[in-house]
């Protein structure tokens, strides 16, 4: 493995603010202000000749009506101009990672303490949007800016359920799962680690412009981001992000100040058994495993995260079994220091190629790995809202490497009980059976590449149940009591009761065709369906955070939750 070196920086285009005000807490400077600096524009000529020639009948370009981006373009400041003001509020005691340019505005989310030093006035909240004169501002500053108007910032942001029905964000995901108001603290031991792999590298811009429009500003956003074994982390437009983007997007999004750290991973893992999903180790790979899990193992116990996030995966049977097993005891060891290991179950219900490569060209159902390993936490997928239902990717069943552990032997010994013979011969019984918990996973609205999208899978529902384990470990450190560590144990055997079960739908897999493009087996009607109690396709269902919080040995009350 090549040496390993960490490097933090701080996000510097995220939208933050400082903390809303708490129960009981009167204070005016808690407050939180949305400030907004109108820039002077490098010229008004192209917008004047602009909107003749589209406006104008006889013109050669009437009608021609431009696009969001091109019409602002036309009154863009001179860059001199933005970074002024940047540095004058920076100087002034701004954090960087508070404010937002879109070109012609640069915004600030921050306390009214801050905006009455900055400007020496008297805020009033019950005036809504105020107007700064520009006289007022420094001389240096003045020729750059045309207009500064501050108002109260809306600190919650609506959840339109119907629209939640059809498209996920982090304010429907707090509703769903019971999330609420719950405030972190922010403790810098309370860290979450997200796996970054395959050239995957989080933008700056695309994070800043999901929380502006999706999360409300309760506290500072702490982002970091670690490179192991020669990763990367390139900003722009050309580099792959779009997994990255959203992992970093919904932790950030759904786990409030807990701070949070991408690990950008380089290198390639060749040494594959190829089946009819991955053909050609020389040319294709997996992900590096035992490199990112040795880089985990050696940090300081003060460097280590609570909780690590992984949204990859591939077919158990392509790693070589000793390759899997010490990356799974690896995990291991992390789990005795405390951390939750949450992965993805997969996208590809009970499997896509189904045959195995051992020399026999049986059919079967194929796990997925790292998912199977009995210290990581599996996390599926569900769609819909009024009745949550599996969705029919997610991806589960029982391991061929890893035998099923004694905490699992009451529920999945149960449901093999009930449904076992349904499916008997495609899978081995005596297996780590997986997922254990799910999450929503289709269509959450994140940034990538410039723009909003949507995405779906089993990767954005890990590091939303990852942030919860996060803001678990902070409701639990306020009370004295350690962080949940591998949570399996505690989930199989009391926690369970924290969790919707999902008794609809089913997964689907096993149609004739590969990842590849080859042809594969047929299993009619292949796939997990989803019932009462654990099952192969959601676990133990969907998490209930307060519920998690009761049952975790920490309580509710009032002033948390």
């Amino acid at each position: 493995m090549k040496a390993s070196r960490l490097l933090f920086f701080g996000v510097n285009a995220t939208v933050t603010a400082s903390p809303i005000q708490q129960l009981g807490e009167s204070s005016k400077a808690a407050q939180v202000v949305k400030l907004s600096i109108a820039l002077q524009p490098e010229s008004r000529q192209l917008l004047e000749q602009t909107i003749y020639n589209l406006s104008s009948p006889s013109g050669s370009r009437y009608g021609q009506y431009l696009g969001r981006e091109e019409a602002k373009g036309l009154l863009r400041p001179r860059k001199s101009s933005t970074d002024a003001v940047k540095g004058w509020l920076s100087q002034a005691g701004i954090r960087s990672g508070h404010i937002l340019s879109d070109g012609q505005f640069i915004h600030v989310q921050t306390d009214v303490g801050s905006i009455e030093a900055l400007f020496e006035v008297n805020y009033n909240a019950t005036l809504g949007s105020q107007t700064v004169s520009v006289s007022s501002l420094p001389l240096r500053i003045q020729g750059h800016v045309m207009t500064v108007q501050y108002a109260p910032y809306l600190t919650r942001v609506r959840t339109d359920w119907e629209r939640c029905k059809t498209e996920i964000t982090p304010a429907c995901l707090k509703k769903l799962y019971h999330v609420d108001s719950y405030q972190a603290k922010g403790e810098e031991r309370n860290l979450v680690g997200v796996a970054g792999f395959d050239g995957q590298a989080i933008q700056y811009h695309e994070l800043g412009e999901f929380l502006h429009e999706l999360v409300p500003p309760p506290a500072a956003f702490n982002v970091s981001v670690a490179f192991v074994n020669g990763g990367t982390n390139p900003q722009g437009t050309n580099f792959p992000s779009s997994e990255a983007n959203q992992d970093v997007q919904y932790a950030v999004g759904m786990a409030h100040s807990v701070p949070v750290r991408f690990y950008a991973t380089g290198g390639e893992n060749h040494d594959i058994i190829p089946d009819l999903d991955l053909t050609d180790p020389t040319n294709e790979y997996l992900e590096p495993y035992l490199e990112f899990a040795n880089h985990l193992l050696n940090l300081p116990d003060e460097q280590l995260p609570s909780v690590i996030s992984i949204s990859y995966g591939a077919n158990e049977q392509l790693f070589p079994k000793p390759y899997a097993q010490q990356v799974c005891d690896m995990f291991g060891q992390l789990g005795t220091r405390g951390v939750s290991i949450i992965v993805s179950s997969g996208d590809f219900g009970p499997g896509m190629s189904c045959q195995s490569n051992d020399g026999t060209e049986t059919t079967k159902y194929i796990p997925s790995f790292p998912a199977t390993c009995p210290y990581v936490t599996s996390v599926g997928s569900t769609e819909g809202i009024g009745p949550e239902r599996a969705a029919n990717f997610s991806a589960g069943g029982f391991s061929d490497y890893f035998a099923r552990p004694e905490w699992q032997d009451e529920a999945v010994g149960g449901y093999l009980e009930l449904y076992g013979n349904e499916w008997k011969g495609y899978y081995n019984a005596g297996g780590r059976g997986f997922p254990d918990v799910a999450a929503q996973g289709v269509n959450y609205r994140f940034w990538n590449h410039g723009k909003e999208d949507l995405t779906t899978g089993t990767s954005v529902s890990t590091p939303v149940f990852a942030a919860l384990v996060a803001l678990l470990n902070d409701h639990r450190a306020e009370r004295g009591l350690p962080r949940m560590g591998f949570l399996n144990p505690w989930i199989y055997s009391i926690g369970n009761g924290a969790f919707t079960d999902i008794t609809q739908s089913k997964s689907i897999g096993c149609q004739g065709q590969s990842l590849s493009g080859l042809a594969s087996p047929v299993i009619p009607n292949a796939g997990w369906s989803a019932v009462k109690g654990w099952d192969p396709v959601t676990g133990w269902g969907t998490p209930l955070f307060d519920k998690m919080m009761s049952l975790s040995g920490g309580g509710v009350d009032e002033e948390s939750h």
